[in-house]
């Protein structure tokens, strides 16, 4: 083989190497309507850990709002659902490896996290509350200063707060709100922020008499996310999300799992 011929397959096999690598990429960062049809199942993430939105019932099932709203997205796709229960931190790498097809988990749609996913329309919406010992006098962030208050690392909460607490608030980072909750219970933090429909439903299973919601500090909407480039999909999820909020079916799961629907900002 000449010099000029070894050079010609050498530059043939990168190139095609190089086609190969960009189409995976492709693949993997973009998602459409027919893709999850030639798969014929669509495979949602959802968060586990955050009652009343996700969480598991006697039978280890995924129960939860977000899994409702993924069964009814399957309805709606005309596709079995497959249901991946998520902690928060593992939401976006699960998206972005392609573990799954999109989340329906409870995500707050800030600008960082737009850097590197694409967001829907909000579907759910909450306030973010302190809740603390029954008796502590905890009614505004100014009165945490010096004490430890547990957040689900990376959640919204643990943003807001570290945004909005004033300085030598000591925030102490768990895993899952569940972990935040049973950190207050066994008394190793002095306070925590959670979604306050969590909160409702954790004080009335588990802490009766216990804790208590001290008072609300700031509104997360919650939003679907898909992978950067899948604008079909994230279209597909708007009208959805449009949709049913127009015929009253996610009103119905939410007066289900969370009480009426919020009023739900657009963008």
């Amino acid at each position: 083989m000449s010099i000029k011929q070894l050079f010609s397959t050498k530059f043939l096999a990168l190139t095609l190497a190089a086609s190969c690598a960009v189409g995976a990429a492709a693949s993997a960062s973009a998602q459409t309507i027919a893709d999850l049809m030639k798969k014929g199942k669509v495979t949602i993430g959802v968060v586990s850990g955050t009652p009343p939105f996700g969480s598991v019932d006697a039978k280890g099932e995924p129960i939860g709002y977000d899994v409702d709203v993924a069964n009814l997205i399957g309805k709606y796709l005309g596709l079995p659902v497959e249901i991946v229960p998520l902690v928060p931190p593992a939401r976006i790498p699960a998206l972005e490896s392609g573990k799954v097809d999109f989340l329906a988990a409870t995500l707050a749609p800030t600008p960082e996290r737009a850097k590197s996913v694409m967001f829907t329309i909000p579907y759910s919406g909450f306030e973010l509350s302190i809740v603390g010992p029954v008796g502590s006098k905890y009614k505004v962030l100014g009165d945490l200063v010096k004490k430890k208050v547990g957040v689900s690392r990376g959640s919204t909460n643990d943003t807001a707060l570290t945004r909005l607490a004033p300085p030598g608030t000591v925030l102490v980072r768990f895993e899952d709100d569940s972990t935040v909750t049973q950190a207050l219970l066994s008394n190793q933090v002095d306070a925590i922020s959670i979604p306050n429909t969590m909160a409702t439903e954790i004080v009335k299973t588990r802490g009766a008499g216990k804790i208590e919601i001290k008072f609300p500090y700031s509104v997360q909407p919650n939003s679907m996310t898909v992978r950067k480039g899948s604008f079909e999909l994230q279209q597909w999820l708007n009208n959805f999300i449009y949709y049913v909020k127009l015929n009253g079916e996610l009103d119905a799961i939410s007066r289900k799992w969370a009480g009426p629907l919020p009023n739900l900002p657009v963008f």
